[in-house]
C-alpha cells in the first residue's frame, strides 16, 4: 500500500511544543533513515569507474524496472547497464512507471515483466516500503533481484546503492567548508517518499547540527521535474528572503543555469554530477557536486546479477563511491566517465 506523506511546500522553520521545527515533523525521517548504510563492500570512485565485464555463460534476459525515464540519473543509469548486457550477450529488458510519487505502476509494470519469465531483476525502487513485498515475492519464485542506484526496503535482495545518508553528510560538511558565514538556507528535498531524497536530508540535517551558524529556512518536497522544482524554489526564496545557501538532493531539482539573478550569490550544493552540473562548475554557479556514478552503477548492476545467476554471488550489500567534486577535479575524466551522458545519447521513452 502507497505511504501517505504530507507536503512540504513552503514549510517554513517553526518551533513546535517538543522543539522540533515543523518540517521534521512532517517529513517523519525513520530512526533507519538517520543511518549510515551498512556495507560488506565499498568502491572507490575507480573501483566502479575502471569495472570491466565478462562474457556471460547464456544469454540471460535481465528485466531492469525503474520508476519513470524522466530523470537524467535513470538514464544514465540505463545507459550503462545497456553497455554491459551489449558486452555480456545478454538481454536488457526495461520497464517504467509512471514516477516516484505513483510506486502502483511501477509494480504493475514490474509484474507484467515477471511474467515473462526474466532470469534476474534489477530494480530503481520508487517506494522503499511499497516496492518491497513485490521484491520478496519475486525472489521467493526464484528470481534474483538487485537494487539499483536507490535502496529498497526488502531485507531479501542484494544491494548496489549509494550510502545516500552520507552523501547528505558529505554535502553538509561541503558547504561548511565554503566561504559562507552561514545564515538561513532552502533545501531542495526531492520526491517525499524516495528513499535516496529522505536519506540524503536526514545525513544533511544531522550534520548541520555541528555547525550551528546553518540554519534551514524551508525543506522543499518536489517531484522530478525542473519546471516545478524552480518554481517552488523561486515560491520559498520569495518567503524566506534571507537566505544565503542552497542544498539540492538532486541538482535536477534545481538547476543551477535556472536560479535567477537575484539568488545566484547563494553558495549552492546539489547531489548529481550531468553536463549541466559539470558546466555550473567550471562557470563558478555551483560549489561542490556530490555525484551519483549512475552510468557505471548501472554497469555494476548488470554485472552482479550476472554473477548471481553464474554461482559468483557478489557481497549481499555493495556500496557506490560516495565522494564530493569541485572544480579543481574537473580535469580528471573518471567522474564524466561514471556520470555524464554522452552528447549524442538519445533519452529512453
Amino acid at each position: 500500500m502507497k505511504k501517505a506523506h504530507l507536503p512540504l511546500l513552503l514549510m517554513p522553520v517553526a518551533l513546535l511544543i517538543n522543539s522540533a521545527p515543523l518540517w521534521a515533523e512532517e517529513l517523519s525521517l525513520t530512526p533507519a533513515e538517520h543511518t549510515p548504510m551498512s556495507c560488506d563492500v565499498t568502491l572507490g570512485v575507480n573501483d566502479i569507474a575502471q569495472t570491466q565485464i565478462t562474457k556471460a555463460s547464456k544469454p540471460y534476459t535481465i528485466a531492469f524496472s525503474v520508476p519513470s525515464y524522466a530523470n537524467p540519473y535513470i538514464q544514465a543509469l540505463l545507459y550503462g547497464a545497456q553497455q554491459a548486457a551489449n558486452e555480456a550477450g545478454v538481454k536488457l529488458a526495461v520497464t517504467a512507471g509512471k514516477g516516484f510519487m505513483d510506486p502502483a505502476s511501477q509494480i504493475t509494470q514490474l509484474e507484467n515483466a515477471l511474467a515473462r519469465k526474466p532470469d534476474a531483476v534489477l530494480i530503481n525502487p520508487s517506494d522503499p516500503d511499497g516496492l518491497a513485498q513485490t521484491i520478496d515475492d519475486t525472489i521467493d519464485n526464484g528470481t534474483p533481484v538487485v537494487d539499483v542506484g536507490t535502496l529498497s526496503n526488502s531485507e531479501q535482495s542484494w544491494k548496489l546503492v549509494q550510502d545516500d545518508y552520507t552523501q547528505g553528510v558529505m554535502a553538509a560538511e561541503a558547504l561548511a567548508k565554503q566561504d559562507v558565514a552561514g545564515g538561513k538556507g532552502i533545501v531542495m528535498g526531492g520526491p517525499a517518499n524516495a528513499s535516496w531524497a529522505r536519506r540524503r536530508i536526514a545525513g544533511f540535517v544531522d550534520t548541520l547540527k555541528k555547525y550551528p551558524q546553518f540554519q534551514i529556512a524551508t525543506i522543499v518536497s518536489t517531484d522530478i521535474d525542473p519546471q516545478q522544482g524552480l518554481t517552488k524554489f523561486v515560491n520559498a526564496a520569495q518567503a524566506n528572503p534571507q537566505f544565503s545557501w542552497i542544498y539540492a538532493t538532486g541538482s535536477f531539482l534545481l538547476a543551477p543555469q535556472s536560479i535567477p539573478a537575484e539568488y545566484q550569490k547563494a553558495v549552492y550544493v546539489a547531489g548529481g554530477l550531468t553536463n549541466v552540473t559539470e558546466d555550473a562548475l567550471k562557470q563558478s554557479k555551483i560549489t561542490a557536486v556530490l555525484p551519483d556514478f549512475p552510468i557505471s552503477t548501472g554497469y555494476y548492476g548488470v554485472k552482479m546479477a550476472i554473477d548471481i545467476l553464474e554461482k559468483r554471488p557478489p557481497a549481499k550489500r555493495t556500496c557506490a563511491p560516495v565522494a564530493a567534486m569541485t572544480a579543481s577535479d574537473l580535469s580528471n575524466p573518471v567522474w564524466s566517465k561514471s556520470s555524464i551522458l554522452p552528447a549524442d545519447f538519445k533519452p529512453l521513452g
